[in-house]
């Protein structure tokens, strides 16, 4: 039996040697056309991962600002708290699928001391905005900033009262705070303050609680005198945010919201240009990468197809000193398993390499999804030529086998 295995070791070294240069050259063109499907698709697997950080899921990018209302003569007018009902009626009426968040961010007119003398520009937010602000906490009595300023602090919040000639303060209210750091720099909360302020943000009913030690009145009372005439000498409320899950709806909603008369800031325009000119690069690159995949792998089939029916007649031989079909079979597909494992082997490195180089993230995912398609292509090529190519030729008899062409002595 190891006498066996031997003489068939020998043989398929002989027949190795025999290989056309025609065969090899198109292993090699086969080869290097894998290698560029292996490069493009990292490249397009780097430049995904790219958009997907900038766009996809950068929250800046789902977020809308709503700066304010448009009054008589298009003017700029302050929000008002009546606005958040009318808003959600428009956008329900646009799409009532259409998942999104509304956010309200508040504000003190005036820099607010602390016991230590340092003055802080308090900003509120509705408590479902923290994972957009940071990493931060808007719990009740907790600030959060970019800077720290201590684990707590006592704020002096300044008890106005209200004169029909005006405003006045002659005392402060203590309001005891814990800070913690966290607010991310580029927040879709900042993206459009020109202000170089220091911003201390507080949860929404931290900041109800500090209006209503400010002008000893409730929340409720507050909203509704806001909205009638705003006694209090500040807006409140300084502005909306619309944060849409669906990045395609984020455009149709500003202009929806723009159209219903309030002033709107948001970044990602023209989605669908940029999403069809991302479709089409993608629908050409695979095309292309096709393309090449099915003539190269014709051609390898063809090539082998050639040199196994040059080797007709050392099958006829083969068979004329009583080896079986199974056996030469046997033989010839090991020789093409040795060139595909080598081939197979050559590309899994440099794919793994360039993978390594360049996809920085689900760095596991994408290159094993990469190396299981190169595989497969690789593995369903071999089995045609083994199982369908070669074993076609080994089954012959012997008289057919050795009735070899002129053109191929």
């Amino acid at each position: 039996m190891k006498n066996d295995k031997q003489k068939a070791a020998n043989i398929s070294s002989l027949i190795r040697k025999k290989s056309s240069s025609h065969l090899k050259i198109s292993i090699l063109l086969f080869v290097v056309s894998l290698v560029l499907i292996s490069t493009a698709s990292v490249f397009f697997i780097n430049q995904y991962l790219q958009v997907e950080k900038d766009f996809i899921a950068n929250h800046n990018t789902h977020t809308i600002e709503i700066t304010s209302a448009r009054g008589n003569a298009m003017h700029a007018v302050p929000l008002q708290f009546a606005d958040e009902p009318i808003l959600r009626d428009h956008i329900s009426s646009l799409a009532s699928g259409t998942k999104y968040r509304m956010f309200k961010e508040y504000q003190f007119n005036f820099g607010i001391q602390d016991s230590k003398g340092d003055t802080h520009f308090i900003y509120g937010l509705d408590e479902d905005a923290a994972a957009l602000l940071g990493d931060c906490s808007l719990e009740r009595a907790v600030t959060c900033g970019k800077t720290d300023i201590g684990p707590a602090a006592t704020l002096r919040i300044p008890v106005i009262e209200i004169h029909e000639d005006g405003l006045s303060s002659s005392r402060f209210a203590d309001f005891t705070v814990t800070h913690h750091t966290g607010v991310a720099e580029n927040n879709p909360f900042s993206l459009y303050n020109d202000e170089q302020l220091d911003s201390v943000y507080v949860g929404s009913a931290t900041y109800k609680d500090m209006i209503e030690a400010a002008y000893s009145v409730s929340w409720d009372e507050f909203v509704a005198q806001y909205d009638e005439d705003n006694p209090f000498g500040i807006q409140a409320l300084r502005k909306m945010y619309i944060y849409v899950d669906d990045l395609s709806q984020v455009e149709k909603i500003a202009e929806l919201v723009n159209d219903k008369g309030y002033n709107t800031n948001y970044t990602f325009k023209a989605f669908d240009d940029f999403s069809q000119s991302m479709n089409n690069t993608l629908v050409l690159s695979v095309s292309l990468a096709s393309l090449i995949l099915i003539i190269t792998a014709s051609h390898v089939l063809l090539s082998f197809h050639s040199f196994l029916k040059v080797q007709q007649k050392d099958m006829g031989i083969l068979k004329q000193f009583g080896y079986e079909d199974r056996m030469i079979q046997h033989i010839y597909a090991g020789n093409i398993n040795r060139i595909f494992g080598q081939v197979a082997a050559g590309i899994a490195a440099y794919t793994a390499i360039i993978c390594l180089l360049f996809v920085k993230e689900r760095l596991l995912l994408y290159s094993f999804s990469l190396l299981f398609f190169l595989m497969i292509v690789l593995f369903i090529i071999n089995r045609i030529i083994v199982l369908i190519i070669a074993k076609g030729y080994t089954s012959k008899d012997i008289l057919t086998l050795l009735k070899t062409n002129k053109e191929f002595e």
